[in-house]
């Protein structure tokens, strides 16, 4: 029963310690039942570890983890990334420089520290633990070591990004791993993947767009497969009929991501970055389109038909402090069943009741789009592909008839901003595209064209459409004007020479693959 009782007054004080802490900060943090399953066993077999103080310190390790996870996220907002911890010890003196003028950031996770681990040495004084196993702590101290020389063997990724479905200190015991096993060494060793020229860029007040900003964040689609391109079949007969009207309110052209996985994307998207120095970018948080927008005084809003699991890697990067209205599919559809046949139409749902006060809005909407398994991204009454019984053609066919439903989105969306009486623009980009056989590419996350190559959509109401493109704008393009739009002009001019677009790891280790650009913006390589 003793044994019982520690493990219980730990777990909780780790718990509630987190709990409390996400509650006063405004994060969202709803773990997963096996996550809190598993910390509960890994608590109860610290208990049966012989020497007091090893499994003292076994106990608190967590706790103290997480205090030095919340000071990070008071400070930053996003949790300890791999690369801070290589920050912090090649940039010792900047750093607690700066965080030592913001005290204030200490007080609360100091405060929930000390009472849980106080509480933990006082329950582990009083409780006496009769039966033990004298070799346990090795096997635990093993395990702490395991992770780390895991990743430098193997190449495992777990840990390149901190999960919110994980616990703080957790977290930051993969984050460390990460960091011992493949940035460490990469920099012991002279890899010369960290020897990068960092873009410069920086920024201007201008006068923001007096008007709503609606960005769309597509989900897995390629530009191969839409009819307003160009592609034999007709997936997207709305988009097509506007661009053969030539509605001059209206744009769609190719383009290029920053990366070949949606947590890259996505995080690159909204933090105006690309190539290697995009997690130091995320980390700083000083380009971040939200923050942009609330600097500019738009009403922001993050909607996402993607599952809170299905953004465990992206979350992170949102700088959600800077967010009015965060949704993921939880808050917009409480009662679905399968995460993967989510509506994307969904997220039009609260529209005309949000656009009703007149505020200007930058409102941003995450799609589940195209991802696989693509026969159910789209209902079975709507197939306008018919299936064949070929798994390969099927394949194809199931993936057009989602990039059908993508189209009817669209309609949608622009049949709703055509009703408002405020000026609005619409930007849509994908986070990566997808190959559906070209060049023997299948799905994404490989560093060949089908697997970035994306559609970018622009359409203009009340509004004069005098803006100009490259003929395949980038991400860091599209970003870059919106920025502009929420008010902060870049000095970077267009087309790039060099485009760094990454494979699945922020730090470069899964390959990067460098998209040349002729003087007409017009990929030359």
């Amino acid at each position: 029963m003793n044994r019982i009782l520690l493990t219980v007054i730990t777990f909780l004080c780790v718990i509630l310690t987190e709990k409390i802490f996400c509650y006063k900060m405004e994060i969202d943090h709803l773990l997963p039942l096996e996550k809190y399953i598993g910390a509960f066993i890994a608590f109860f077999l610290i208990t049966y570890v012989k020497n007091r103080k090893i499994r003292l310190i076994l106990l608190l390790l967590i706790p103290i983890l997480s205090y030095f996870q919340m000071v990070h996220l008071s400070y930053y907002g996003v949790p300890v990334y791999p690369s801070a911890i290589y920050l912090m010890f090649f940039q010792v003196e900047e750093i607690f420089g700066t965080v030592k003028e913001d005290y204030q950031i200490f007080i609360l996770p100091m405060t929930l520290t000390l009472i849980s681990v106080a509480t933990i040495v006082l329950a582990h004084k009083k409780l006496k633990l009769e039966r033990s196993i004298k070799w346990l702590h090795w096997v635990l101290i093993f395990y702490l070591f395991y992770n780390p020389a895991r990743t430098f063997v193997t190449g495992n990724t777990w840990g390149r990004q901190p999960s919110t479905q994980e616990m703080m200190g957790m977290n930051i015991y993969l984050s460390v791993s990460y960091f011992l096993g493949r940035i460490l060494p990469d920099k012991l060793l002279g890899n010369k993947n960290k020897n990068y020229e960092k873009f410069p860029m920086s920024f201007e007040q201008v006068e923001s767009f007096d008007g709503n900003i609606i960005f769309v964040i597509g989900e897995s689609l390629s530009a191969n497969h839409i009819s307003a391109l160009d592609y034999k079949r007709d997936t997207t007969p709305f988009l097509r009929k506007l661009k053969i009207e030539q509605d001059p309110s209206f744009h769609i052209s190719y383009g290029i991501s920053s990366g070949v996985s949606t947590d890259i994307a996505v995080a690159f998207v909204v933090n105006n970055t690309f190539g290697l120095q995009g997690q130091e970018d995320i980390l700083g948080g000083k380009k971040c389109l939200f923050k942009f927008a609330k600097d500019a005084g738009f009403k922001t809003s993050f909607y996402s038909s993607q599952s809170q699991q299905q953004l465990r890697y992206i979350t992170n990067s949102l700088c959600l402090k800077y967010v009015d209205q965060y949704k993921n599919l939880k808050n917009l559809d409480p009662n679905y069943i399968d995460e993967n046949a989510a509506d994307d139409k969904l997220l039009l749902q609260h529209f005309e009741e949000d656009f009703a006060d007149k505020n200007k809005r930058f409102y941003v909407l995450h799609q589940r789009g195209s991802h696989s398994p693509y026969n159910l991204r789209y209902p079975e009454t709507q197939r306008p592909f018919a299936l064949s019984g070929d798994y390969r053609k099927d394949r194809v066919n199931h993936y057009d008839n989602t990039v059908y439903e993508f189209d009817r989105f669209m309609e949608s969306l622009i049949t709703k901003v055509q009703k408002l009486d405020m000026p609005t623009i619409i930007l849509y980009i994908s986070d990566h595209g997808e190959g559906l056989g070209e060049n023997g590419v299948w799905g994404h996350a490989v560093l060949k064209k089908p697997s970035f190559s994306i559609p970018f959509i622009a359409y203009y109401h009340q509004v004069e459409n005098n803006f100009t493109f490259t003929n395949e704008p980038t991400h860091l393009e599209v970003t870059l004007f919106l920025s502009k739009l929420l008010g902060q002009k870049s000095d970077v001019e267009f087309p790039l020479k060099k485009y760094t677009i990454l494979g699945n790891d922020m730090d470069g280790f899964s390959g990067s693959v460098d998209v040349k650009f002729d003087k007409d913006g017009n990929v030359s390589n």
